[in-house]
Order: C-alpha cells, then structure tokens, then sequence
C-alpha cells in the first residue's frame, strides 16, 4: 500500500520523523520502504496573486503576469492559459531549484521574466502538467507553500500481511504507530447531519437475498448534490498515492476507502430503475456493463447489485457504467457493505479483475464499523458536494458476530517469549493497541477489537505482545542442553530411506502439483481404470489445467519424462513421493504413493564400465523394487499377475509384500508413450506407502556358516496359466529350513518346449547349520519337491 507520510501524520497528535516511522514499521512487521520524496523546495515557493495580464507583444503564445508576492510586484511571463486576474498562485523566485533547474531571470523575446509560476507536477504535488496551479483564494499572499502543505512529503511503501486487512488504510497503520510510540489517535468518526424533512424510506428500499455472500448491506440517501471538482486538500490525498481525482462524490468514497478500509459505491439515484437495491446473485450467463467500460458475463457464483430491471454492480469489486456518478447528477444513493471474502476472492479471480476495493474485502472489513462509516462518508460528501442527508438509514443484517474473546496467561508470555514481564506491564501494552481488559482472575480475559479480525487464539495475543515489547528488548538466552526430541514417526523414517536408498540407484527426486487436468489422465491410459477414474473434481479451480486432483503418480511422472525427451534428454531416471486422491463408497481417499519411472540408457559412459550400453528394461525397475523393500522392510516383495490397459500386455505386475498388493509395476504400454512423442520405452512403478507404514524387525546378530552348502539347478515345465510364485511357494514349503534361497534365473518358450507350456529354470540353495551337508540329504528334498509338483502338472525338463 502506498502511504502519504503527510497524510498519515494527520491522525496522529504529534508528528514523528519519517525515520523514525519507517523503523517502527518495519519492526511490527509492516515492511516500509521510503519510495519517493517530494516537496523539499515547498518552504522556498512563495503564494502570489496575478494583479494583471498583458499579451506578449512579440509572441501570440506568451502572456506577461504582474504578480503580488507580498513585498514586491514581479514581471512573470508564461505560456498557460488557465491563468486569470485575482488567482492565488505558486511563484518561484530567481534561485528556487525546479525538477532539477535552478529557476533565473530570464528573457521572452526581449520581456524579462522575474521568476516562474508553477504547475502541479512542477511542485511534485501531482502529475497535472496542465496550466498553473490555482490556489484557494484564503491563501495569504507572502506565505511560503509548505505553510499549507507541509514541509514536503515521503512516499511510504508498506507492504501489509495478507490477515491484516486493518492495515490497508491509514487508521489501520496510524493505529500501529500510535501503539508504537504511544502518540494518542486523533481522528473521529462525522455524523451525519440529516434532513428532518427528508425520509429514505420516501426514496429507496433495498431486500438482500443472500445473506451468506453479503451479512450486512448499508444505504444512505442524499438529495440535491453538486457535482463538480474535488477541493485542492482532497485532490492532493488521492493523486500522491497514485489514484485520478474525478469528482467530488466519487472521490471521497476513494478517500473514505483509504482512511478507513471501507469500501464504498455512490450510485446515481436517478438512474436506477424502480428505485430499489436488490443483493442477489447473479443469473447465469447475465451481462454488465462496468464503470471502466468492460463488459462481463456472469455466473451464478458471483453476488451482485441489482436494481428492479438488471445489474448494476457486482458486489465488493466495480459498479456498472449505466448509475455511475456523473456531471448530471442530483441524487445520491451511497453503500457501504460487508461482503463474504471467500466469495469475493473468488468472483474477482474467475472475472480477472482486481480492485482495490476487492482486494480489501478480500481480506476482511470491519462489520461492524460498516454503519457507522457510511454516515462519515454522506456527511462528508455533504461537506464537499452540499445537498441534503435523508434521515434515517437502510441497515440490513441478520445480526452481527460477537466480539472474539481470547483468554491470556500471563506466564505462557513470558515461557514463549523469554521475558519477565508482570501482568500490569502485558495489561498496558495490549489496552494501548486497542484490546480490552474484561477481567483478570485468575487469567486475563480480553475483548478483541472489531477491526483486528487475525487475532482467534492465546499465540496471536502473545504476538502482539512481542511486537509491541520490541523483538529487540526479549533478551538472547543461550539454548539450553538436554531437551527432549520427540522421535520421528514412521512414515518419515521410511521416506527419508526412500530418498537415501534411490538415488543411489541413479535416481533424481520430482515434485509436481497435485492438481491435473482430466486430459492428463485420459493421455496416460488411466481414466478407464479404477480406482484412477475416481478423480475428485475442484470446485473453483484455478485453471482447466488444475481442475482435478490426480489419482496416480503416473501422469505427473509421464509429463516428467515427455518434457525432458522434447529438450532431447532421453535418459530420465525420477521418483516422486506424493500424495493421490480418489473417491470411496462414502468418503475421500487420501493415499501417499511413492512413483518410480525411468526410461533411455542404463549406463551412458562405456569408458566407466566394463559392460556395452543397452537400454533400461523390465528387470532394471524390478530389481530397485527388490532393493527398496530389502533395504527398508527386509524382506523381497513378490509379483503376481496383473491387466491394466495402460500397461505392456506381457510386461507388468502387481507388487505384493506379505500376501497384499501394496502397487504395480511394468512397461507403460507403447501406444500411450508414442501419443506423447517419447520414444524410447518407459518403465513405471507405484507403490502405495501407507500400506507399508511400519518400520521392519530391528536386525539380530547371527553367525557366518561354518559348513559348506549345495547348490542345485531345477529346469521345470510349468503350465503357461500357472502363476510361477505358485510353484515358488510350493519348493519353499517342500524343502524346509535347509533350503536358504530360491532365484529364478532362466525362463524358455521354444521348439523344444510343448505348447502351453513354459520352461523356468530355477537356483536353489541349501545349507545345515550343525552339519555339512551329503547330496543324498538334498537328493531326498529334490525327490520330494518333484513329486509336489508333478501334483499340479510341474515336472522336471528333460532336454
């Protein structure tokens, strides 16, 4: 927010140095940074008067001004047209420096100029490089322009937090210098002076049909305005901190804004049909026409301000063109309102319009002031723009929220911050901000003002303490030894071995959004697939691209790889921990999933390794799948038959770990790879961590074997149909504890081998730990196992 430092000084009882100001701002937390200084020549400007205008007699452009400046009369020839006899202008005398020139005597085609009057943005006073500045004519001439307007100004830079909306206008921020320094406030609030004989219930009625988007909605009525330019004091306040005068009306729901906070919209009574306001929502797909000439189609999300025909505003954010004030105008209606901030936020981002009315709404006003500021404002249009103030006022609301109560311990100050300070010292900080001491046994017990809507809870309160304490006067104590560290959960020791654990398998971590676009699902192959066809759509989203949230890791990580293969970086080798989301029965699903994909070359370098390159395969992803679980839980995952659609028919897998699927892996099928120009053939894994939220037996020390072991082959024929972990748990529970190991590391499909049928070629290893083993012991164990398995159609291949 840009601050008039003059401007500011105005609510205060003393005037502090900008130094002085700009510290206490940035230790409250309200970073302020000095953007320009104005106005350090004012004290040399002297106020004149033109006693007379002459033509320049050798130039049809130049007029020669007598000008009264108190102890003498000066020759001043100028160029601007607005200049007349009897005006107060600005002079600057032969020396005064101007935007950088130091002002002389000159000569105009032989007439001598004794000096220069000035503009507006000559002064710095505004940017009006049209004609001279024309000063109220109680100026005194002789004085010095700084008498009127200060010893020059500063423009103050405050950047406010997004929960103190308090802050964006002056009495918000005065409030924290006054608190800052203990400078007493000086500003109240006009009543309005009404007109007996005038009754709004004569002129306007108002029926708001949503209370939920607007809580409270405030109208006064005032009759016989004039129209016509701001006075010089106010145009001054509005066009330094960067906003067009237009009229007085219009202006000071500006200046009202800035000041207060409050928002506020002067519509032009006559042109409103029916005479009455109507706060609904809007129609679908209804029209408007804004004030600065856009038209808008609206939904029915967004609150507007209708009167008996159409829209005439959209609530908190712009008015309509067709009841804006203007030159024409005689009667005034004027709100001031409180809208929902959600809903405000929402409308002005999905209509791509941001005012600065919006952004205070967005951040909350005080409701409860909302009245009271209305009557300031038609009081002070009536100061500005006569006319008559109908008694009587529009309020309508359901009644207004309570006050926030916070209940604060004095001690728990003091064990936060580090300090020793007593409760009357706590007292006096926090009344001095506003707060309100209701009781103080055995706890402080504290009404928050209306305007300080961030402060819910102890913490805040405390906050507020230390900002007004001074962070700097909380002593620096050494950190004491021996705390007590609450252990890390589970869940965090297992993704913090994640990421030890994959990239040293060569792996780089990704992180993307969570949102996606129904597209980015229907491109991976996932949408006809549950439960990833069970997406969770955003209400408001922010773009069609983030309008669902992703019920897998695969699109995020596709988009990863197809992003890398467009800059021709082919071997992509990520993993991402993340979070999915789909729909139950009757509920949400939130599910943590960690995403492998990789794709391209296994090795790039051939001179680093004493194998050829050759491509990421199958095996490749397998093998980090086994060493995840082998390094984390201890145990090999087994694999059983899986059928998505958006997988290699012949190349994936469910991934299991005690008898449970816990995710799947595989191929991602080529027709989805190709449709994103990736050519190379990508490898994915999904593992679902919540499944796996539990840390693995702690490792027990057990002696190396003193006895040699026996290693046997088993070429078997198997069923093409037969699952091979079938026969895997079929030797495992023949062979007993002697057998160690089992490793599959061959798998045939030929001429030698009958249809239907597949040969696995499998290791076994077998070891006694109190004896050295005979072959006829595993001799036995291998008879066994091959009569288990001829049972089931398994027998031993004989060529």
């Amino acid at each position: 927010m840009l601050v008039s430092y003059r401007w500011l000084m105005d609510y205060l009882e003393e005037e502090i140095p900008v130094k002085e100001v700009i510290n206490a701002l940035r230790n409250l937390g309200l970073y302020g940074t000095i953007q320009k200084s104005i106005g350090a020549n004012w004290d040399k400007i002297i106020i004149g008067e033109i006693k007379s205008i002459e033509k320049h007699p050798h130039s049809e452009n130049l007029l020669i001004c007598k000008v009264d400046v108190g102890e003498k009369l000066l020759n001043i020839v100028t160029g601007a047209k607005n200049v007349f006899v009897g005006a107060k202008v600005p002079v600057a005398l032969p020396g005064v420096e101007i935007l950088g020139e130091v002002i002389g005597i000159r000569e105009f085609n032989g007439i001598k100029s004794e000096g220069m009057l000035c503009s507006e943005y000559e002064l710095e006073f505004s940017e009006d490089k049209e004609g001279i500045m024309i000063l109220p004519e109680d100026f005194k001439i002789g004085s010095t322009f700084d008498t009127y307007f200060g010893k020059g100004d500063f423009l103050i830079d405050v950047e406010v937090p997004s929960n103190r909306g308090d802050c964006l206008s002056y009495l918000g921020i005065a409030r924290e210098i006054s608190g800052y320094f203990g400078v007493p406030l000086k500003f109240e609030f006009k009543k309005a002076q009404e007109k007996d004989d005038i009754s709004i219930k004569d002129f306007a009625s108002c029926e708001v049909l949503d209370f939920d988007l607007c809580p409270r909605f405030t109208l006064r009525f005032i009759k016989d305005v004039k129209i016509g330019p701001s006075p010089l004091w106010l145009r001054w306040r509005l066009e330094r901190v960067g906003l067009r005068s237009i009229n007085n009306v219009v202006d000071i729901t500006n200046f009202i804004m800035l000041e207060t906070g409050q928002p506020l919209h002067a519509y032009d009574f006559d042109l409103l049909k029916g005479g009455k306001l109507i706060v609904r929502r809007a129609k679908e797909g209804e029209k408007i026409v804004l004030i600065n000439g856009e038209e808008k189609i609206l939904d029915n999300d967004i609150l507007v301000i209708a009167d008996a025909e159409r829209a005439v505003g959209i609530g908190g954010i712009m008015g309509g063109k067709d009841t804006e004030i203007n030159d024409n105008t005689k009667n005034v209606l004027l709100e001031a309102a409180y809208f929902s901030p959600v809903n405000i936020r929402r409308s002005a981002r999905k209509l791509g319009i941001r005012t600065d009315a919006s952004l205070r709404f967005e951040r909350n006003v005080d409701i409860h002031r909302t009245a009271d500021i209305l009557d300031y404002a038609a009081e002070m249009i009536r100061l500005v723009a006569g006319g008559d103030i109908a008694k009587d006022k529009i309020d309508i609301n359901k009644g207004l929220p309570s006050l926030t109560k916070v209940f604060l311990r004095p001690e728990r100050v003091n064990k936060i911050l580090g300090t020793n300070l007593k409760e009357d010292e706590i007292v006096r900080i926090l009344s001095k901000i506003g707060f309100d001491i209701k009781s103080r046994n055995p706890v402080l017990e504290i009404e928050v003002p209306s305007y300080r809507q961030d402060i819910k809870e102890e913490i805040d309160l405390i906050e507020e303490v230390a900002r007004f304490y001074g962070y700097n006067n909380i002593p620096s104590v050494p950190l004491q030894k021996g705390h007590i560290v609450d252990p890390p959960l589970t869940e965090e020791i297992i993704e913090r071995r994640i990421r030890e654990t994959l990239p040293s398998l060569g792996l780089y971590e990704a992180i993307n959004y969570s949102f996606m676009s129904v597209k980015d699902l229907e491109k991976a192959g996932i949408l006809n697939t549950e439960p990833f066809n069970l997406f969770i759509q955003i209400s408001n989203p922010l773009s069609e691209e983030n309008s669902v949230l992703r019920t897998s890791l695969l699109p995020s990580l596709l988009n990863v790889a197809q992003v890398n293969s467009n800059r021709q970086q082919k071997d992509v080798f990520v993993y991402e921990i993340g979070k999915v989301f789909y729909k139950g029965k009757d509920e949400y699903i939130e599910e943590k999933h960690l995403g492998i994909l990789m794709t391209g070359e296994a090795y790039k370098d051939p001179w680093s390794v004493p194998y050829e390159i050759r491509k990421v395969d199958f095996y490749d992803l397998k093998g980090i799948v086994e060493t995840i679980f082998e390094r984390i839980w201890k145990e090999e995952p087994t694999f059983k038959k899986s059928n998505f659609e958006f997988m290699h028919p012949s190349k994936q897998s469910y991934i299991a770990f005690r008898d449970e699927i816990v995710g799947f892996m595989g191929e991602v099928n080529p027709w989805i790879t190709q449709n994103l120009d990736i050519r190379e053939r990508v490898y994915f894994a999904e593992i679902n961590l919540d499944k796996l939220n539990f840390e693995s037996p702690k490792p027990k020390y057990k002696p190396l074997p003193i006895y040699p072991g026996i290693r046997r082959d088993l070429a078997l024929i198997i069923p093409e149909d037969m699952p091979v972990e079938n026969v895997e748990k079929d030797i495992l529970e023949t062979s007993g504890e002697l057998l160690k190991w089992l490793r599959i590391f061959d798998l045939y499909q030929g001429e030698k081998i009958e249809k239907g049928y597949k040969s696995i070629t499998f290791s076994l290893f077998f070891l006694a730990e109190d004896h050295t083993l005979e072959d006829k012991e595993v001799d036995e164990i291998i008879n066994k196992v091959l009569i288990k398995l001829s049972e089931k159609g398994v027998y031993l291949r004989q060529k």
